[in-house]
């Protein structure tokens, strides 16, 4: 199936990526990460606009490089997107250290430009526990009409562990950790320790996200008919509270 939006292209572009790495990888040596873990396996309704990678430090630098750009350079994908009206215009490997390992692409769709901007990001700042293997969410996979995709990934609680260290530690606040939070505490994800010290701080973090904050990192990222829904100063306003308040109250 051939991707509807700009959204859906890339998405499928991160699948197929994911689908050849994995194939060539340990299951113990990577997991994902992210807000594609999140669509993949924790059935959010958020598209995500890069493709982030825990490894293990044993993979190492030169190692990864070989393995990113043989699939990014390889017929295999080539001939995968071309049959979905898509190619890589172009791609640059701009970090490239012990630590982190960062990809960035343009991507053609239909013919259009400008192309679509993505990257893909490997880490070597350690592998949390929480992971597990399994497919990609089988309706994904129907929607691309893809074969059964198996990919290491972190379990929701793990993600929202992740998710919350993010919202009471990053520079610049996101309003997409606070609508992460939320799916993961909806889909029954467990807190640990609620009420602590980094809890209060992501709560306050939580308070200061605006409706046009939302509007402008999120909302877009959305389907259409979500857009709908959730296109609301109301909507958003009650989902920070559910935030804050499930962080506050102790267990």
């Amino acid at each position: 199936m051939k991707p509807t939006s700009p959204q859906s292209a890339v998405e499928l572009f991160h699948l197929l990526v994911l689908d050849l790495f994995s194939r060539k990888t340990d299951r113990n040596r990577y997991t994902l990460k992210g807000g594609c873990n999140l669509r993949f396996f924790h059935k959010s309704i958020r598209y995500s606009e890069d493709l982030d990678i825990d490894l293990s430090a044993r993979f190492s630098k030169d190692k990864l490089a070989d393995a990113v750009e043989g699939i990014i350079t390889s017929k295999t994908l080539a001939q995968l997107l071309e049959l979905r009206g898509m190619r890589i215009a172009e791609w640059s490997a701009p970090k490239q250290t012990d630590t982190t390992q960062r990809w960035k692409f343009g991507l053609e769709w239909n013919r259009q430009t400008p192309w679509l901007r993505t990257k893909i990001e490997f880490s070597r700042r350690g592998m949390n526990d929480g992971i597990t293997f399994e497919p990609v969410d089988p309706y994904l996979i129907r929607t691309y009409r893809l074969t059964p995709i198996l990919v290491s990934h972190y379990d929701a609680n793990t993600a929202l562990k992740q998710k919350i260290r993010a919202l009471a530690d990053r520079r610049h606040v996101q309003a997409r950790d606070v609508f992460d939070i939320d799916l993961l505490l909806n889909s029954g994800a467990c807190l640990d320790k609620p009420g602590s010290s980094r809890h209060a701080q992501a709560a306050t973090n939580a308070l200061n996200v605006s409706f046009d904050m939302f509007k402008a990192q999120v909302l877009s990222f959305l389907h259409p008919d979500h857009q709908r829904q959730f296109d609301s100063p109301t909507v958003w306003d009650e989902m920070v509270l559910r935030v804050v308040t499930a962080l506050e109250v102790p267990s």
